[in-house]
């Protein structure tokens, strides 16, 4: 359950902090000894809080499995190669840990792992590490790139990563993709939409030719095209006509809504929704799930990346037999390159700042999150992804290549609260943009400058 901290608990956490950092800082000496073999932590005990339930999952991985065995190896290798101590502790509600540490003056753990839909207040408020010092950041296919990150950066640094490196924990942060029926798809006698994607003619006007070809009665049933959430399929559409969000030009952020692009991206998802596939929709007021795609009553479904390929109740598990494409792409769009949002990074990885030895957490963070031997490469793990997951070596690369172009949609902001309301209503889109016009100044100075601002610090212009 996603929460939010008691206003009164804020303000105490704020005001330690606040006298905390008035006080004169000594020099952190890492304690560990640099050797002729290597790094020797002298018998440091690093404590890592991660969101979940001991048992369920080994470091995100299923318990149980290769991966979740794999895991555990390196965890002793580390343990053993620079003599520390890696004890992990997993809550359902890590950051309380953290929150209540950090008002009682005590140092509960060391690295933290938690959602980044909660933990963006965490770096806010400055109860991170910030971790350029620290990080070989720029190592992008380690630590994931700055869109994949972009929640975690604030001002002048980076405060946290993802282990970008390792396969499938990375791949559920990705917001939405569009899973399809592929045994429809041949029982209607129509062309793979995975070859559209191939051949470059992924386009609004095939998606829209599709919807209108997979809708068809079975047995006296009408199976959809298409079922999606209104706001999901608006926000994706705004996004697949090469339009970003925000963006930084000149000092300032431009928000993508407000460009010509955007503006074309949301009239042609109004027109889709309202008019001319509006049963293809939920009501507004429904997300839907994916029980209706597994129970046959449409041919795509717009799917969190999390529904497709997380746990036994996904469903990648489920069926047999189903596709994965991006979304179509509009006129401005680059060929080939599909973006998509995300509200949360689940697996976000951090420094108290009031760890014990960040430069200490720092290795043992870096050493965690190096690549496995199994999968060194990224088509190494295209192959896992191909052999354990999909039917067909495409929908790994959908996946991948969606996946390193998501961006943080500023969703608790408001930001998504613009693009769906866009396309919800009667009134003229342009008009309605003119209205939001001040709330979408405010979302931008308050929270996406400080994220440029930090991004530039980090990777530079």
């Amino acid at each position: 359950m996603k929460k939010t901290i008691d206003f009164i608990v804020l303000a105490l956490i704020f005001v330690f902090i606040l006298c905390a950092c008035s006080q004169s800082s000594e020099e952190i000496v890492p304690e560990y000894i640099v050797t002729s073999s290597g790094t020797d932590l002298d018998g440091f005990s690093a404590t890592w809080g991660w969101t979940g339930t001991d048992g369920d999952t080994v470091f995100g991985f299923t318990t149980g499995t290769s991966n979740a065995d794999m895991v555990i190896q390196r965890r002793k290798d580390i343990e053993n190669t620079y003599n520390c101590k890696i004890n992990v502790d997993y809550k359902e509600d890590i950051l309380s840990v953290l929150r209540t540490g950090i008002m009682s003056g005590s140092q509960p753990l060391d690295i933290v792992k938690a959602g980044s839909f909660a933990m963006v207040e965490d770096v806010r408020a400055g109860y991170l590490t910030g971790l350029s010092a620290f990080l070989d950041i720029e190592n992008i296919e380690k630590w994931g790139t700055p869109n994949m990150l972009q929640s975690l950066i604030w001002k002048n640094d980076i405060f946290g990563v993802t282990p970008f490196a390792w396969p499938d924990i990375p791949y559920t942060v990705t917001g939405h993709i569009i899973a399809v029926n592929e045994s429809y798809v041949s029982k209607l006698s129509q062309t793979d939409p995975r070859e559209f994607v191939e051949n470059l003619t992924w386009t609004w006007d095939k998606f829209e030719e599709c919807l209108s070809a997979y809708t068809h009665n079975d047995g006296g049933n009408t199976i959809y095209g298409m079922k999606s959430h209104h706001a999901y399929f608006a926000m994706n559409m705004f996004l697949s006509n090469g339009v970003a969000l925000s963006a930084y030009e000149d000092g300032k952020v431009v928000c993508g809504a407000y460009t010509e692009p955007g503006r074309v991206a949301l009239e042609r998802a109004k027109k889709i929704m309202q008019e001319t596939h509006h049963d293809c929709f939920h009501p507004t007021e429904s997300a839907g799930d994916h029980t209706e795609f597994v129970n046959g009553e449409c041919v795509m479904y717009v799917a969190w990346s999390s529904e497709l390929i997380n746990g036994t109740s996904s469903i990648m598990y489920q069926m047999d037999n189903v596709g994965i494409l991006p979304f179509p792409q509009g006129p401005n769009a680059t060929p080939g390159v599909y973006y998509s949002y995300h509200e949360d990074l689940p697996t976000s990885i951090g420094i108290p700042f009031n760890a014990k030895d960040p430069a200490t957490s720092a290795i043992i963070l870096s050493a965690m999150l190096e690549p496995f031997d199994e999968y060194k490469t990224k088509d190494d793990i295209l192959d896992y992804m191909n052999e354990q997951i999909f039917f067909d070596r495409r929908d790994a690369e959908v996946l991948a290549n969606v996946t390193r172009y998501t961006e943080y949609g500023f969703f608790r902001e408001g930001a998504r609260g613009v693009i769906e309301s866009a396309t919800e209503v009667t009134t003229a889109i342009s008009a309605l943009l003119e209205s939001n016009k001040d709330k979408y100044d405010k979302i931008a100075e308050d929270y996406m400058t400080p994220h440029y601002q930090g991004r530039i610090a980090v990777y530079g212009e």
